[in-house]
């Protein structure tokens, strides 16, 4: 069974990312605890943890804010969990414990814990699955005790999450006198599993698996439940957000082939299917979650790994619609498209499922936090025009990031993406080390041992020195976009062995060094013909990083630029984003006329184009912004 690499065992030292993780631990962490606990001026309210302290009885008040603010101080202990694994923070910890603590006196005598409930009437507890977030907000406890568990041995969290989980267990599963529901927003499938691996308690996975077997069955429970609340079936089917195709429960998950309905419900549910399923020994349900993930990324993927095409509903909308200056493109939900395809490859080994981390690890995610990590962005758009978004009440898109969000489901989301980074990077089992990401890094893989120097994503040069061989074998994905390359070990080039995406350099010796060397070359890329908006206009993308102009270097009405057919040139410049590559062609500017419409011709002049890193857009004010681009 293939499985990642543990957090503690790979250390990165990566000149792009290994900031980033710093910034998320020395900067982002506590920003994000003073923000938990309301003390940072100027941002959107939390009030996560006063509900913890008012749920405990240390104070009196009202439940504030949306009902799964809970989940915000989980993802943040994930993520502290993951920068301790890398490294131990007494004063840190301490933070963490006394988070734990308040957590353990807010739960309840049968282990029951979600302080919406909690504080609101605990007889209302498991009455409305399909809206109001408890199992999402339990996975979200159980994935973040597994990870705080594995970080400092510390099992207080563990041990709350397992009574909550065994509290789940007495209330939900196919015997008569217990419910027979499942969540409206999916989470727990993975945290259940996960508690299972950590915990070896069979009934855990056995529920995620129920969960996961009930969702879609007739009579649909969402409309049992709903009519045990004295409500009208028709009252609650009358908006899209209401129907069950949001929600994935239309029909059983195996019979699902599109994907459809919330974006970041579609793929925790997917990436559930496949953790769940692999667990199990259930290929069908990782064989189903594979078909819609395959619908995803031909179909209803941005270019950037952005999914979620419309604001109705954070939701896919259908094939090829992906619109650049309204979609949705939750920073969450590219997290959980590489969720899910991290553990489909690990369910079974392929170049295209790392094809697809590293581009949303690049590109729309990066995108979603600010280069000094206490901004975001919620949506992530390919095109913005300051006015219209300002404007225009359909258009539900930031041209700034925000400190916060009254819903803040993004920023500890990021944040438990960038510590846990390394569990992207290496996949093993007992014969094979995979190496999945170039980020540099050193990492321990059973009796295997490895220190990979990269530049990306600047330079495709890699590195890889054996400093102890082991007895795994060697597996290094091509990524996709490398058309051509040089494979060498101990500086011999090598026939190309390609396998699902994979070059396979056997078993290697100790001292070994194996070099790749990718041509990180501009490519212009094009759309499908069925996509109308970018019919006659190309992106530029250098490696895996997509590009983009802004209105700081081209200038205003971005619109009216196209980009030529002549040599497109690449330039460093240190100071600028953090350091970037930039790259510049030369252009074309339709001048304007002094007349709404004219028949006459537009006037022309050349202008160099400059672009810039995707990810990087938006962090010096507010500005036009747009990835494609006519081509002249």
């Amino acid at each position: 069974m293939y499985r990642h690499v543990p957090i503690n065992k790979v250390e990165i030292q990566d000149d792009f990312f290994q900031p980033r993780i710093l910034q998320s631990r020395e900067s982002t962490i506590p920003y994000m605890w003073d923000t938990l606990h309301d003390r940072v001026p100027g941002v959107a309210p939390s009030h996560c943890i006063e509900n913890f302290r008012i749920a405990a009885g240390l104070q009196d008040g009202a439940f504030h804010g949306w009902w799964f603010q809970d989940s915000d101080l989980w993802k943040w202990l994930e993520g502290v969990g993951y920068a301790l694994s890398l490294k131990r923070d007494a004063a840190l910890e301490a933070q963490a414990d006394s988070a734990i603590d308040l957590a353990e006196q807010a739960q309840q005598p049968d282990g029951y814990l979600d302080t919406y409930y909690i504080i609101n009437g605990l007889d209302k507890r498991f009455t409305n699955l399909k809206d109001n977030h408890e199992l999402y907000v339990a996975g979200h406890m159980f994935e973040a005790a597994c990870a705080y568990y594995a970080a400092t041995g510390k099992n207080k969290v563990l041990d709350i999450s397992c009574r909550f989980a065994d509290c789940l267990c007495e209330n939900f599963g196919p015997e008569a006198e217990k419910l027979h529901g499942y969540p409206g927003h999916e989470e727990v499938e993975m945290g259940l599993t996960r508690l299972y691996a950590v915990t070896g308690e069979k009934r855990y996975l056995d529920l995620a698996l129920y969960f996961l077997n009930e969702r879609g069955k007739q009579p649909y429970y969402f409309d049992e439940e709903v009519i045990r609340r004295g409500e009208k079936v028709e009252e609650m089917r009358r908006d899209f957000w209401q129907t069950y195709g949001y929600y994935q429960a239309d029909v059983p998950v195996r019979e699902q082939t599109v994907a459809r309905g919330h974006a970041v419900r579609q793929l925790y549910l997917l990436a559930g299917m496949v953790e769940a399923g692999a667990a199990a020994g259930d290929e069908s349900l990782v064989e189903a979650a594979e078909r819609v993930y395959e619908n995803i990324v031909h179909k209803q993927m941005y270019i950037t790994g952005g999914v979620g095409s419309t604001h109705v509903g954070e939701a896919f909308s259908f094939d090829y619609d992906l619109p650049p200056d309204r979609c949705y493109t939750e920073t969450c939900a590219s997290i959980a498209l590489i969720m899910t395809a991290i553990r489909l490859h690990r369910a079974h080994p392929h170049g295209k499922y790392g094809d697809i981390v590293e581009k949303a690890l690049y590109n729309g995610i990066l995108s979603g936090v600010s280069l000094d990590g206490k901004k975001y962005f919620y949506m992530n758009p390919l095109e913005t025009w300051p006015q219209r978004c300002e404007t225009r009440n359909d258009m539900h898109i930031d041209d700034e990031r925000k400190g916060w969000f009254g819903c803040a489901c993004c920023p500890p989301n990021v944040l438990r993406t960038l510590t846990g980074l390394s569990m992207y990077l290496y996949t093993e089992n007992d014969e094979y080390l995979y190496v999945d990401q170039y980020v540099s890094s050193d990492v321990e893989a059973g009796d295997t041992k490895l220190q990979v120097e990269s530049s990306f994503p600047w330079k495709g040069e890699v590195k890889i020195t054996v400093e102890k061989a082991g007895s795994k074998k060697l597996a290094l994905r091509i990524p996709g976009w490398a058309k051509k390359y040089v494979f060498a070990i101990n500086g011999e080039e090598m026939d190309h062995d390609v396998w699902n995406g994979y070059e396979f350099a056997g078993q290697v010796q100790d001292g070994d060094v194996i070099t790749l060397s990718f041509p990180m070359e501009v490519k212009k890329m094009r759309s499908h013909a069925h996509i109308p908006e970018y019919a006659g206009k190309v992106a530029l993308m250098m490696g895996p990083v997509v590009y983009c102009l802004e209105e700081k270097e081209n200038g205003d009405e971005l619109w009216n630029l196209s980009l030529t057919d002549a040599p497109l040139t690449t330039l460093w410049q240190k100071e600028l984003l953090g350091g970037v590559m930039t790259i510049r062609g030369e252009g074309v500017r339709e001048k304007g006329t002094d007349t709404l419409y004219t028949d006459e011709e537009k006037a022309t002049e050349n202008q160099t184009l400059t672009f810039v890193p995707y990810y990087a857009w938006g962090n010096r004010g507010k500005g036009e912004m747009r990835v494609w681009v006519r081509k002249a």
